[in-house]
């Protein structure tokens, strides 16, 4: 696997610099090269390896496949004085892929139609609508790796002239414990025309690394656009207190960018509301303010199935597990009060002796005569169960971050043992420790998760 990542970080920071030369190309649907998503905005855009929110529509839709709750997100931005832009994406997790759709749309303020006899103005408006909508899907090849694409239709019409295209755009992404690595392939379409002249879409090559913890995201990524032999490179910071507040910051090199910041703020829980703002500022023009309302929602299927097959495997293997907890107290026993070794050895023998028998061995004077084989069964059992395991509340904990690891024991020194998904909810075995508490795992296994990533 390092090996793996090594030969995969060498190509993903150098195929950009292959594509590098000089001189640029008008393209059509400049709208493409805007990015999506406030929170990528915030990072410089650099979130082709992060690619872990319904943005990943755009940036790398292999993210998909390793998202685990369906989210659905509503964006709004003014550009400048005249221009606004509208997208709203939505992601929705299954048992082994994700599936993801988004609608962007750009719109002018009406403008006056000038022309060369006419320079004041002809008295006539128009302006400029472009719209995208796209479908995506994401699929995981292993627990690491996840390929996904996405097909879109791209129409730009600017007074009562329009052009309509279609595109593709096609991802990779490689995660671990803590890095990740991304490569996209975006806007391989036709050409749009417009009147009689036709302008190609702007295709792209995205690469991107990016580290990661609980709390802490560093990324980087460069952008080269084929037709206009222009490259782009960005890096971008998030960090989270309390797993509630979010700030965020970047740098973007393209022309007329520059620094970026941002925050945001969301709620715990199952269903969980995130708002997000990113200030993007320009050299020649007033800065943008970007806001954006997402919402959480539910698991991976996957989960759901798992569980089930988990308790029909259970109610299959039901008599094997009662003849294995009846060889457990026949153990247990040696170390137990004479009474309980002698109500053990009854059972023992109401289990071997056939229901429908009819002489019945001889009976010791010192032990009462034993009830119906099935009866007596039952009349041992429960007070022994009773006395055992006296009836408690069971304590349980909600997980509140996605991707949240348990350690093998109280601390980050300890080594990880599995990742669970947003909006979980574990039984809690023990919160006597400062800062962990120890949780019991959908497949039975305990571990350690820090109080910051959970709620009770």
């Amino acid at each position: 696997m390092k090996r793996l990542l090594l030969s995969l970080t060498i190509l993903l920071i150098g195929m950009p610099s292959i594509c590098w030369g000089d001189g640029a190309c008008t393209t059509a649907m400049p709208f493409l090269k805007m990015g999506m998503g406030v929170r990528a905005s915030a990072m410089g855009k650099a979130f082709c390896a992060v690619a872990d929110d319904a943005s990943a529509v755009y940036y790398n839709p292999a993210g998909l496949g390793q998202i685990k709750r369906g989210q659905i997100s509503l964006e709004h931005t003014r550009w400048f004085e005249d221009v606004g832009y509208t997208c709203v994406s939505g992601v929705y997790p299954l048992k082994t892929m994700s599936i993801g759709g988004f609608a962007n749309m750009l719109l002018t303020d009406e403008m006056q139609t000038t022309t060369e006899a006419q320079p004041q103005g002809t008295g006539e408006t128009f302006r400029e609508i472009d719209g995208i909508f796209g479908v995506s899907c994401g699929i995981n090849l292993t627990d690491h790796i996840s390929v996904g694409a996405t097909g879109k239709i791209c129409s730009q019409r600017i007074g009562d002239k329009g052009a309509v295209g279609f595109a593709n755009d096609m991802g990779f992404l490689c995660k671990t414990k803590h890095v990740g690595l991304g490569l996209a392939l975006q806007n391989i379409g036709t050409d749009m025309k417009f009147i009689d002249k036709g302008f190609a879409l702007p295709v792209t090559i995205r690469t991107g690394i990016a580290w990661t913890n609980s709390w802490f995201t560093i990324s980087g990524g460069m952008t080269n656009i084929l037709p206009e032999k222009k490259t782009v490179a960005c890096v971008g910071l998030e960090g989270w207190i309390l797993n509630t507040i979010a700030l965020r910051g970047g740098y973007d090199s393209e022309d007329g960018h520059g620094f970026t910041a941002g925050f945001g703020v969301k709620t715990q829980g199952t269903c969980s509301l995130q708002i997000d703002y990113a200030y993007l500022p320009y050299e020649k023009f007033e800065a943008a303010h970007r806001l954006s309302a997402s919402v959480r929602f539910g698991s991976r299927l996957a989960s759901t199935l798992s569980d089930t097959t988990r308790t029909e495997k259970a109610e299959k293997t039901m008599p094997q597990e009662t003849d294995q907890r009846l060889n457990s107290d026949k153990k247990a026993a040696s170390l137990s009060p004479r009474s309980y070794n002698t109500t053990l050895q009854q059972i023992e023998q109401s289990v071997s002796t056939p229901p429908a028998v009819a002489p019945e061995p001889p009976i010791p004077a010192a032990l009462p005569k034993p009830p119906a084989p099935i009866v007596q069964k039952q009349a041992v059992q429960t007070p022994v169960s009773s006395q055992k395991q006296p009836a408690k509340q069971i304590k349980t904990v909600i997980v509140t971050r996605d991707n949240t690891p348990i350690f093998s024991g109280p601390g980050t020194r300890y080594p990880i043992i599995t990742t669970v998904p947003e909006g979980v909810q574990l039984i809690l075995i023990d919160d006597s420790k400062q800062w962990y508490y120890q949780v019991k795992l959908p497949d039975n296994r305990s571990g350690w998760i820090s109080y910051i990533n959970c709620q009770k």
